[in-house]
C-alpha cells in the first residue's frame, strides 16, 4: 500500500466564499467511492482469500488516518485542537483550510473515527473450498465536506507529513497536493495481521506493514478557490403529483408540478457553466443513480435523464417503469439531473447557469441579491418500459457550484 495508491475522493472544485454566504457547517461537497477505484484495482480484484470455514469470521475494519495532522487526527468539527466547537462530530481537518471531511462506512452506517471499528463481510465469492473477498464486496464509502471555523494546530499530531496547508485566499484555484490518506479499510479474518478493534489509529497501524488494506484520500482529486458565487437558501421541500394510473402513463399521459428554489447571489457572481462561473444542478440520490445506470438512463456526461423512486426494483410497493424529468419553467428548457460521476460537466452532466430563468426578488444584505428559480417536475413512463402500479417517492438535492 502506498499513499499515492488511495481511492480518490473526487470532490473536484471546492469553493469558499464569505461566511455570510457559507456559515460554519455549510456542506461543500459529497461523493461516494468504492475500494475498486483505487489504482490497480477493479471491482473484480481479489483482495483476500480464505477457507470456507472462515466465512462467518471475516470483517472490514476501518478508521481515519489517525496519525496525520490533515489525514484524520484532529476532529476539528467537534472542537479538537481548537477552542471553538462547531457541533460537527466526525468531521476531521483536511489540507484545505477551514474545510473538514467526514467519512461514512455505508454498509454499517458508521462514521470513521480514529478508533478502529469493524463491520461483518457478508458478500463474497466461493471458489471450491475457498472464499474470495473482492473489491466489490467491501462497503462503499461516502465522503462529505463542510466548512469549519478553525485550522488544525501545527503540532500535536503524530505526523505532519505534508506541512502547512493550501492557500486560504487568492484569485487562483489551488490543488489538493497533499497525498496523505484520509481513511483506511483493512481486513480481519483468516489469521491475517490486523489492528485491534477500538485501538487508536494514531498509534495503531499494524495493517500498513502487512499491506492489508485499501486507503481513501482527497489527494489530486480536488481544488479550492475563493470566487464570488451563489447559495441555495431554500427549496420547496415536498413536490407532489396528482394521482395517475399506470394505464394513463402507458398511454403517454404525464403529470406536472412546479417547485421553487430560493437563491442568494453575490452581485459579482458570474452565472454560467464555464470556468469560474456558477451553475445549478439537481442531484439524484446515490441509490437512484445506481439504478439509473442499470436502466440506461445516463447521458454521455454522467447526467441522469430521469429520477427513479427510492426502492425501485427492490420494494414491491414502488411503481416501476416510471420516472421524473425536469424542465426550467421560465425558459422551457429540458434539464438533466446531476449524477455522481466526476465527469459530469455542462448541461449533459446536469449543470445549468444558476440565474437562467430566475427572477430577482430583492436583497437582504448590501452586495447580494435574492432570486427565485422555478423548475417543473414531470412524472411519466420511462422510455421503452411499461409503467406498473405503485407509489413514487424519490429524493433529489439542489447543488450550487463554481465550475
Amino acid at each position: 500500500m502506498k499513499d499515492n495508491n488511495t481511492a480518490q475522493l473526487t470532490f473536484g472544485r471546492v469553493n469558499l466564499t464569505s461566511t455570510y454566504m457559507q456559515p460554519v457547517g455549510t456542506p461543500l461537497g459529497s461523493v461516494v467511492v468504492s475500494a475498486g477505484s483505487s489504482p490497480g484495482l477493479t471491482a473484480e480484484t481479489v483482495l483476500w482469500e480464505c477457507d470456507v470455514r472462515d466465512a462467518n469470521e471475516i470483517y472490514e475494519v476501518f478508521a481515519t488516518n489517525g496519525d496525520d495532522r490533515v489525514g484524520g487526527y484532529w476532529e476539528i468539527g467537534n472542537g479538537k485542537g481548537t477552542t471553538l466547537n462547531d457541533g460537527l462530530p466526525n468531521y476531521f481537518a483536511t489540507w484545505f483550510p477551514y474545510v473538514a471531511l467526514k467519512l461514512t462506512h455505508l454498509n454499517s452506517g458508521e462514521p470513521f473515527t480514529r478508533y478502529w471499528q469493524q463491520s461483518k463481510i457478508t458478500q463474497y465469492d466461493t471458489v471450491g473450498t475457498k472464499i474470495q473477498i473482492k473489491a466489490k464486496h467491501l462497503s462503499l464509502i461516502q465522503a462529505d465536506l463542510a466548512r469549519v471555523s478553525s485550522l488544525p494546530p501545527s503540532s500535536g499530531s503524530g505526523s505532519n507529513y505534508c506541512g502547512g496547508m493550501a492557500a486560504s485566499s487568492g484569485s487562483g484555484t489551488y490543488s489538493y497536493t497533499c497525498n496523505q490518506p484520509n481513511g483506511y479499510i483493512q481486513f480481519r479474518g483468516g489469521g491475517i495481521a490486523h489492528d485491534k478493534i477500538g485501538s487508536d489509529s494514531n498509534t495503531s497501524y499494524v495493517f500498513w506493514g502487512q499491506h492489508n488494506g485499501v486507503g481513501f484520500g482527497v489527494r489530486s482529486a480536488a481544488s479550492i478557490s475563493y470566487t464570488a458565487t451563489c447559495v441555495a437558501r431554500n427549496v420547496t421541500p415536498v413536490v407532489t403529483f396528482s394521482r395517475v394510473t399506470a394505464a394513463e402513463l402507458n398511454q403517454g399521459q404525464t403529470r406536472e408540478t412546479e417547485f421553487t428554489i430560493g437563491l442568494e447571489c453575490s452581485d459579482t457572481t458570474a452565472s454560467g457553466i464555464g470556468t469560474n462561473q456558477t451553475a445549478l444542478g439537481i442531484q439524484v440520490a446515490n441509490a437512484s443513480y445506481v439504478k439509473a445506470q442499470q436502466l440506461n438512463l445516463l447521458t454521455n456526461r454522467g447526467g441522469v435523464r430521469y429520477l427513479v423512486s427510492n426502492g425501485y426494483g427492490t420494494d414491491p410497493s414502488v411503481a416501476t417503469g416510471v420516472g421524473i424529468s425536469l424542465r426550467n419553467s421560465s425558459t422551457d428548457t429540458a434539464m438533466n439531473f446531476l449524477g455522481w460521476a466526476a465527469t459530469g460537466t455542462g448541461a449533459s452532466g446536469g449543470w445549468y447557469p444558476v440565474k437562467d430563468g430566475a427572477s430577482a426578488a430583492g436583497s437582504s444584505a448590501s452586495g447580494y441579491t435574492n432570486y427565485a428559480q422555478t423548475i417543473t417536475a414531470i412524472l411519466s413512463s420511462l422510455p421503452g418500459l411499461t409503467a406498473t402500479p405503485g407509489k413514487v417517492n424519490a429524493t433529489a438535492y439542489v447543488l450550487v457550484k463554481v465550475q
